[in-house]
């Protein structure tokens, strides 16, 4: 029976794959080859270098002749030449029902140009407010000049007096000495960053500094997050009862 069951099994997965390939090389691979231009590819390419290699090219390297363009960046047309070179399910979904590229239009005029693309000041200052953590930031100089409140409203009292001050003067008297030298720690490299962890009444409350530094390693600041972590402290058990295999 063992054998059975296992001999069927095996004959289903064969079968899975079997239309897996069917379906990339007979219908993905002839629509991404008539709808994508050299700068998507080039795109692909480029992130590649992040995500892993689709497929194993040993050390031939390809050099694109434009630069990479990401879907957001490109005005979009499919012309008639493209139709016709798509497999006969898309072209037959193409001519009854018409495909349109999606025209929208991710960076508004109000946008900030970030690393990972686009934000607005107002879209910034909410997603903030819409961490289960709070953040400090001191600059290169040591001194305040962003923190942000958690709609979640666990964490240390703070006001916008900070802002403009020393990191190590936003902190009780007692912690001062503390707060300087984890700071110089950082900064000289010593430390990428430190973990502490302490009580707010009954809450349990874990802070981590962090250095702050450029994609050129320079230093910039140092960032203290404050989170409060009671419930999972609290409920281990159930936590690790949640937990899932994503």
């Amino acid at each position: 029976m063992a054998i059975n069951s296992i001999a069927n099994r095996a004959l289903e997965i064969a079968r899975e794959i079997s239309e897996l390939v069917f379906r990339e090389n007979k219908i993905l691979f002839p629509a991404v080859w008539a709808l994508f231009s050299e700068g998507g590819w080039a795109a692909i390419d480029e992130m590649a270098n992040d995500i892993g290699q689709l497929v194993d090219v040993g050390e031939k390297l390809w050099t694109p002749k434009t630069s990479p363009f990401m879907p957001y960046e490109i005005e979009v047309t499919i012309t008639h030449e493209q139709i016709d070179k798509l497999p006969p399910e898309f072209k037959s979904m193409a001519l009854t029902h018409g495909i349109q590229p999606d025209s929208y239009k991710i960076k508004r005029d109000e946008d900030i140009d970030l690393e990972t693309e686009f934000l607005s000041v107002k879209e910034i200052s909410s997603l903030f407010k819409s961490l289960p953590l709070e953040i400090t930031y001191a600059n290169i100089d040591d001194r305040v000049k962003f923190f942000s409140k958690s709609m979640f409203g666990r964490g240390f009292t703070r006001t916008k007096t900070i802002i403009g001050r020393r990191v190590e003067h936003c902190h009780p008297p007692r912690l001062e000495t503390l707060i300087r030298k984890t700071v110089d720690e950082i900064k000289s490299g010593e430390a990428s960053y430190r973990e502490f962890w302490t009580r707010v009444e009954d809450r349990v409350i874990r802070v981590l500094i962090i250095g702050v530094k450029d994609d050129n390693g320079r230093y910039l600041g140092t960032v203290e997050i404050v989170e409060d972590l009671t419930d999972v402290i609290n409920n281990v058990d159930e936590i690790k009862k949640k937990i899932l295999v994503l």
